[in-house]
């Protein structure tokens, strides 16, 4: 073999084993890239003004989901089930309760594993997305399921599609949402496999399943999620469904919008 020849193959050997160390790493960091939990201690109390319940929810490997039962003082109208983003935990801004709890339902407001009180450690989707299904399981023998909404807000929009595909709550409603974590991926690392995504999130996939009513929130000025990728979306709604685009919103804060404190009203009564 000629030296160039040489040359070329180590090279070559040289540069596949970089990649394949790229993959190693990039499939190993994920959960740093997106998640950024806050933790509470056991003891940790809350000092929401409106009455509530803190609650556990045990999963198939023993990890525990804790969430905030928010109730409303008389006989609620259902349940609104809200999935927050990749950060913080349910010691939250009361104003993400009393949105819906203005309009007579309950909320609950559940932390993922590591995040407040929940314990385990997410390690894929099925531990991310399998334990809010179980949550939802439970519910349904509290609630009426034709009464239950389901609210996803950022990364918590494509758990609670996938959600909502395996079951038939009233509604779904999704504020900043992503086309799919694959898609983001594609976006930030189009040079690395797909399978490598551990937690795909294909709200893409999950809406082409899902009959209910479904209302979308984008935020025009979203510095986080691009909103000219996630606005795909609208090829998989239909007539019952809704889209806005909030003009000059950010990707936080959006409960503090206005039009999407007018227009909640009317999703919770018109579904």
């Amino acid at each position: 073999m000629s030296k160039t020849k040489k040359s070329i193959l180590a090279t070559s050997i040289t540069l596949c084993i970089l990649y394949v160390a790229v993959c190693v790493y990039f499939y190993n960091i994920q959960n740093s890239i997106l998640f950024s939990p806050r933790p509470l201690p056991a003891d940790h109390t809350y000092s929401y003004d409106f009455d509530f319940e803190e609650r556990f929810f045990e999963t198939t490997d023993n990890a525990q989901i804790h969430a905030i039962h928010a109730k409303v003082e008389d006989s609620a109208k259902g349940l609104v089930i809200y999935f927050h983003g990749n950060a913080g935990n349910n010691d939250t801004s009361p104003a993400k309760f009393s949105l819906f709890m203005n309009e007579g339902y309950d909320v609950l407001y559940p932390d993922y594993r590591g995040f407040g009180k929940s314990t385990g450690r997410l390690k894929n989707e099925d531990d991310l997305v399998g334990d809010m299904k179980i949550l939802y399981s439970e519910m349904v023998k509290e609630y009426d399921e034709s009464s239950i909404f389901i609210l996803g807000y950022s990364m918590g929009s494509g758990i609670a599609a996938q959600v909502a595909a395996a079951n038939d709550p009233k509604g779904l409603i999704l504020w900043t949402p992503y086309y799919s974590m694959v898609d983001m991926k594609n976006a930030a690392y189009p040079f690395l496999p797909s399978f490598l995504v551990r937690y795909p999130l294909r709200t893409d996939l999950a809406l082409q399943k899902i009959e209910e009513p479904i209302t979308v929130f984008y935020a025009e000025n979203d510095q986080v999620l691009p909103v000219e990728r996630a606005i795909k979306l609208n090829q998989f709604l239909d007539g019952n469904d809704q889209h806005y685009m909030l003009e000059g919103q950010r990707h936080n804060g959006l409960f503090f919008n206005n039009e999407v404190r007018r227009k909640t009203p009317e999703i919770l009564k018109n579904m």
